[in-house]
């Protein structure tokens, strides 16, 4: 009986197809599209919430919402979601300045307009032709001994000054410290679970180093286990303005060059912080193993001469 119901359905679909077909040929004029349940805005409040929502972590969600509140609504206008165009979105990608807004409001149209799409909210995905030019990641700068000391006296008592110290003793990401939970942490066995989305290899366990089993000992957790509640914006803002000539992911930078500098292998490395390849790595570090080889060839040069001079 279902599968009679289901035939009619199907047939009933396909004669108001031919419906519309015939009149088009008769009066020379398309069916009018049928009607969007949702406005622009609507729907992309309606996806931060059913898709996204549930499956990101909270920076991540962050993010996603200022995307939307700031850049998508105050420029496109609150109309049906099927009267947006992709020269439309093309045109206001285009105007956005800054290559990682750019790239996270792109983010956004893209996966909101494909799902809209799969449920068949819209006949087209309007994102489909749309093209922006790609992020260029500006390559970052570890802070030397003199500007690490004097960051280190300038935060001391500061309420983020446990989150930054985490942050350069253990080379995680922005993201990764403020979801940092106490689930995540075995002090007994000297693990520390650093739960990364960025890539295949973020999520990662590397070793509880002693100054970081230190400094979270004595860190009460919140009620829910969390370590560093704190704003993203907040936390970079902050950090500018104690070291101005630096950007926060910059303390990732000290690590991995402290890392480095203490012999430990590019592999090593690698692993601790959460990088899919190591060609990363080695790419993003190319100058300190420049600088370490060049020690090292200094070193073997002065060995040979002295066994020569024997």
């Amino acid at each position: 009986m279902t599968e009679l119901v289901k035939l009619q359905n199907e047939i009933a679909e396909l004669r108001a197809i031919m419906g519309e077909v015939l009149d088009y040929i008769r009066t020379g004029c398309a069916p009018a599209p049928v009607a969007c349940p949702y406005t622009l805005h609507a729907w992309l409040d309606e996806w931060l919430k059913a898709y996204k929502a549930p499956s990101v972590k909270p920076a991540t969600l962050y993010t996603l919402d200022v995307a939307i509140r700031v850049h998508i609504k105050p420029n496109l206008p609150d109309v049906a979601l099927n009267l947006i165009t992709g020269l439309q979105l093309q045109k206001f990608l285009t105007v956005i300045a800054q290559s990682r807004t750019r790239e996270a409001v792109y983010n956004v149209l893209k996966g909101s307009f494909r799902d809209a799409h799969g449920l068949k909210l819209i006949p087209d995905n309007p994102m489909t032709a749309v093209k922006i030019p790609a992020h260029v990641r500006e390559k970052g700068s570890n802070l030397n001994r003199s500007e690490l000391a004097a960051f280190l006296a300038a935060i001391r008592g500061h309420k983020l000054e446990p989150l930054f110290l985490f942050l350069l003793h253990s080379g995680a990401r922005r993201g990764e410290a403020l979801t940092l939970n106490a689930r995540d942490i075995d002090f007994k066995n000297a693990r520390l679970h650093l739960r990364g989305t960025k890539t295949e290899r973020s999520d990662r366990i590397i070793p509880l180093f002693a100054n970081l089993a230190s400094l979270l000992a004595k860190i009460k957790p919140d009620s829910d286990g969390y370590y560093f509640r704190c704003c993203p914006r907040w936390a970079t803002r902050t950090f500018k303005k104690f070291c101005p000539a630096h950007k926060l992911h910059d303390l990732r930078h000290t690590f991995a060059t402290t890392c480095l500098e203490a012999g430990m292998p590019l592999k090593v490395v690698q692993i601790w912080l959460g990088h899919a390849e190591i060609d990363t790595t080695a790419n993003i570090y190319s100058h300190v193993t420049a600088e370490l080889n060049h020690a090292e060839a200094e070193r073997l040069n002065a060995y040979q001469n002295k066994k020569d001079a024997v």
